[in-house]
């Protein structure tokens, strides 16, 4: 009882705690690290839609690395073939051209929608796991940094809608440069003020983002880590 017979008909017992394979999530972290440090400089040196089509691979590797099913993959590179497909022709489109602001706002959209589903995809690899492993926490880690560049990509829309939406040091962000940075300042509650909304809408999405990043701290990331010292216990 309790046993499984091999091919060779030997009743073995069963390991309660089979080993599980190494993930990847580790890889994915660095890359979205190394993404969050390079991005001041490609504001520097790129128009936006060059820094949309950089926020595809990331987050295709992270539909990837959480052992998702065929069709999640298949959904993530449709939405990424959107997203690169936008941008790409929004370049050739001037900046003061009507269209522009909408086209790219459109991309960014698609991109915000790429981001989200990867970060479900790596919460269902979460939720899904039998026990908490490093994986699992160093997955949990890599969907607050993606929050935090979904709600940038949201900020980028409403100011590329709306130029006035944002300030830096009294003058209009028109192109968008620090909303990045500022939006990490908000989800990790900061708040330095260098960058301040101007909007209804600008305000009220940055309070969002601020109780989404305390709420996801606060409950989901500390319930994984406690769960991973239990085990370890």
């Amino acid at each position: 009882m309790g046993g499984v017979v091999t091919a060779a008909g030997n009743d073995q017992v069963a390991d309660p705690n089979p080993p599980r394979r190494s993930g990847k999530c580790h890889l994915l972290l660095g890359g979205l690290v190394a993404l969050l440090i390079g991005f001041p400089f490609m504001e520097d040196i790129g128009r936006p839609v060059i820094q949309v089509m950089c926020l595809t691979l990331p987050f295709i590797a992270g539909v990837l690395v959480a052992d998702t099913d065929r069709s999640d993959v298949r959904r993530a590179f449709v939405l990424a073939a959107i997203q690169v497909g936008l941008a790409g022709v929004s370049f050739f489109i001037p900046e003061k051209d009507n269209g522009y602001p909408i086209l790219l706002s459109v991309a960014l959209l698609a991109t915000v929608v790429l981001i989200l589903f990867s970060t479900r995809c790596l919460g269902r690899y979460i939720l899904r796991s039998p026990v908490i492993t490093r994986d699992q926490i160093y997955a949990g880690v890599c969907m607050y940094i993606m929050l935090g560049f979904a709600f940038g990509a949201l900020f980028y829309i409403l100011n590329t809608l709306s130029p006035d939406s944002f300030s830096a040091a009294g003058e209009s962000t028109a192109h968008g440069e620090g909303l990045i940075y500022f939006s990490f300042v908000t989800l990790a509650t900061l708040g330095y003020g260098d960058i301040t909304p101007h909007s209804h809408f600008a305000r009220s999405l940055a309070v969002i983002e601020a109780l989404v990043g305390m709420l996801f701290i606060a409950i989901f990331m500390a319930r994984l880590v406690s769960m991973r010292t239990d085990r370890d216990k």
